[in-house]
């Protein structure tokens, strides 16, 4: 017996430690093939030691499909352990497969098994999954205000909502009011675009003024169905249909219930999905009540005292609701307001507890909510909200509006056809890449700048291009005449440069690899004259008038023109850019940049405007005084064109008066947000200079600045103050 247990055991033994080489061989793949001729003789290695690892079961489901699999992978026609578990056999000594070491693991949740109301107290502000989707008073939204988003499909909603107020005065004199009530809703989505809804509630009032002074009602139930589609991304539209039913009240001698029907237009748009930061999302409602509460006591009037614990309404309405929720991490504060505006009211109109008439938009019912809901838990949903009534009468027929009321509940939502959360753990394993190495770049750049040989200016707009290489030229830029060229081939490379008014140049650079050779270009001035061509008329008769003409650029030189002269007066320069002023007298003054190539003729012509009898610009105290106001569009930064004139006369006084740097300044009265009054100066001031520049001033001489509301000459409290704020200034900044 023991020599058998003993052989028994050497067998096993030998069976593991075949099992363990790291070397697993297929029962179904053929022996290896025999060489047909001995191999070499080699050296001799030590044996090394096995390594330790985990031994495979006969009881593997998987070790057949293993070996199957890796069969076909040596055939090559599937790949290693395609849809099969890796085998532990193959496990090294790290933890990893096939000897490599893992680096990372990923968890990941298998689609269709995610949480569909996570804890949101470790989100990102922008994490989508902030905006939790819960149920309010009856159906998913807000607490007054529906929702069109329906959250994921199969989701069953529960939610408990508390409401109290205790009021003096209300809804008459001298009258003490206390009312609770609690409202249990349930709403399941069956579908992506499908909600149904149920909703229970039950009131108790309390009020000095009726008799008896409690008043329950009992057995309120809404029932509905609510379909949605998101038509545009972020944006959700919906249809609401609500059967609303109300029960008796046993000692108001009430012996039947009341119906209703409440259809509304549902629109909600999530700003998240336009921008990232914009963590807001509105909801919008439309709809009609109808409803036979009014018919619910028939053997006596009611007080607006009962009416109110009651909650009876005589008349239709027409429903609004506007509602923002900000989705936070943790708590998600909203804003809501309810409007009720009754319709089909009689000739006579409303009246009061005390007889008199009230105005219906004084007494229908309008709502202000504030609220916050705390996510911060998984599928629970906290909330606290306080309704402000913005309702400043009561009127019989109308259920009065409480001036506040506090609500508090709590939301609940369960999956129950939801698979189990199931994650997948996916490794990552180092591999031994051949890594290559980069080759050195085979091109490089030239930056300079381009110069005048003689004064050392940069010259602004010069052509930049390499010779014999097919490339577009660069131009300099206009402020300190720099140029970068395209990638070149290293080595010796040769770059022209080109102006007009100066001589060609080529100067030979050495592009070294991957860097930007410094180089200067000093262009010498074309001894070629430009020649300008000036005619000077009035403005509409195209009559020519007597005139001083100033040039000044590379060469500054002055001219005139006669009356009555129908040639052009011929002024001979140097080729290059030229700022050319005319002046006559009773006409305002203009200015324009010309530019003129050597050898050539470039005609000018001036068409001035007579200067009026009555000037509205004056130079005072190194600032320009405007007479009238320059006119703009109403909130708005387009000039109006009556202003035209107005502004002429500001370059006639620019030009005269030889100014070298003006500011304009926008300022405006304190109607409107800080923000939005100081863009709109800002804008206006920009678009005075852009006028200006039109009519030839150069941009250099002008800069622009707004103001809002910050520096008015006038208190704004009259209209007349604010005109006076809304302005434009020229400072003279240097003359």
């Amino acid at each position: 017996m023991n020599r058998t247990l003993s052989t028994l055991f050497a067998l096993l033994s030998v069976a593991a430690f075949a099992q363990s080489s790291d070397e697993w061989t297929s029962p179904f793949a053929a022996p290896p093939a025999q060489p047909a001729t001995p191999p070499a003789a080699e050296p001799v290695k030590p044996a090394e030691p096995p390594r330790p690892s985990a031994p495979a079961t006969p009881t593997d489901p998987n070790a057949r499909a293993r070996a199957e699999q890796r069969l076909r992978a040596a055939e090559g026609k599937a790949p290693l352990d395609a849809g099969v578990p890796p085998s532990p056999i193959s496990r090294g000594l790290d933890g990893g497969f096939d000897g490599l070491p893992i680096v990372a693991r990923v968890e990941r949740v298998e689609p269709g098994t995610e949480q569909h109301s996570p804890a949101t107290y470790n989100l990102a502000v922008t994490d989508p999954g902030n905006g939790r989707v819960t149920v309010g008073s009856v159906g998913i939204g807000l607490l007054h205000v529906q929702s069109a988003r329906l959250g994921p499909k199969g989701v069953l909603r529960f939610s408990v909502l508390g409401e109290y107020s205790h009021l003096g005065d209300f809804p008459v004199l001298s009258a003490e009011n206390i009312r609770s009530s609690g409202t249990f809703a349930a709403s399941w989505a069956p579908f992506t675009w499908g909600e149904a809804y149920v909703g229970y509630q039950a009131a108790a009032n309390t009020n000095s003024r009726t008799s008896p002074n409690l008043i329950q009602a009992l057995g309120d139930l809404s029932l509905g169905i609510k379909l949605s589609h998101s038509f545009v991304k972020g944006l959700h539209t919906g249809l609401d249909l609500r059967l609303l039913t109300y029960s008796a009240v046993g000692n108001q001698s009430i012996d039947r219930f009341a119906v209703g029907f409440n259809p509304r237009l549902l629109v909600s748009y999530d700003f998240r999905d336009l921008s990232p930061k914009a963590a807001f999302l509105v909801h919008l409602n439309l709809g009609l009540t109808f409803d036979s509460t009014g018919g619910l006591v028939t053997s006596q009037t009611l007080s607006a005292s009962e009416e109110f614990a009651l909650d009876v309404n005589r008349y239709n309405r027409f429903n609004f609701g506007l509602g923002l929720e900000v989705p936070l991490p943790v708590v998600s504060p909203f804003l809501e307001y309810k409007l009720d505006a009754p319709f089909g009211l009689p000739a006579t109109g409303l009246l009061g507890p005390n007889g008199q008439a009230v105005d219906v938009s004084a007494a229908m019912a309008q709502r202000l909510g504030v609220g916050l809901k705390v996510t911060a838990i998984k599928d629970l949903t906290l909330l606290a909200a306080f309704d402000i009534g913005l309702a400043r009468s009561v009127a019989l027929g109308i259920p009065a509006t409480a001036p506040w009321n506090f609500l508090f509940g709590a939301s609940f939502n369960i999956d129950p056809f939801q698979r189990g959360e199931s994650k997948v753990v996916e490794t990552v394993r180092e591999r031994t890449l051949e890594k290559k190495v980069a080759e050195a770049p085979k091109t490089g750049k030239v930056e300079g700048v381009v110069l005048d040989a003689k004064t050392r200016a940069p010259i602004a707009g010069a052509l930049v291009s390499s010779v014999g290489l097919g490339q577009s030229p660069v131009g300099t830029d206009p402020e300190g005449g720099h140029f970068v060229t395209y990638e070149l081939p290293v080595g010796p490379v040769k770059l022209k440069a080109s102006h007009d008014g100066y001589k060609d140049l080529e100067q030979e650079f050495k592009v070294e690899s991957g860097k930007s050779t410094k180089g200067e270009l000093l262009l010498e001035t074309d001894a070629k004259k430009a020649v300008f061509a000036v005619t000077v008329t009035t403005s509409g008769k195209k009559k020519s008038i007597a005139a001083t003409l100033a040039f000044h650029g590379p060469t500054d030189q002055s001219a005139a023109t006669a009356a009555d002269v129908k040639d052009p007066v011929k002024v001979e320069l140097p080729a290059g850019t030229y700022t050319v002023t005319v002046a006559a007298e009773g006409y305002l003054a203009q200015t324009r940049d010309v530019q003129a190539a050597g050898g050539g003729e470039m005609p000018v012509a001036f068409d001035l405007n007579p200067a009026p009898k009555k000037l509205l610009v004056v130079f005072k105290d190194d600032k320009l005084e405007i007479l009238q106001q320059v006119h703009f569009e109403f909130g708005k930064a387009r000039i109006l064109a009556d202003s035209n004139p107005l502004l002429n006369q500001v370059v006639d006084a620019v030009i005269k008066n030889n100014i070298k740097r003006v500011r304009v300044e926008g300022h405006t009265d304190n109607k409107g947000t800080k923000e939005a009054n100081q863009k709109l100066s800002e804008d206006r001031a920009g678009a005075i200079v852009d006028y200006l520049v039109g009519q030839g001033l150069d941009r250099a001489r002008l800069e622009a600045a707004g103001f809002g509301d910050t520096r008015p000459v006038a208190p704004n409290l009259t209209a007349r103050g604010r005109e006076l704020n809304r302005r434009v200034e020229f400072i003279v900044l240097e003359k």
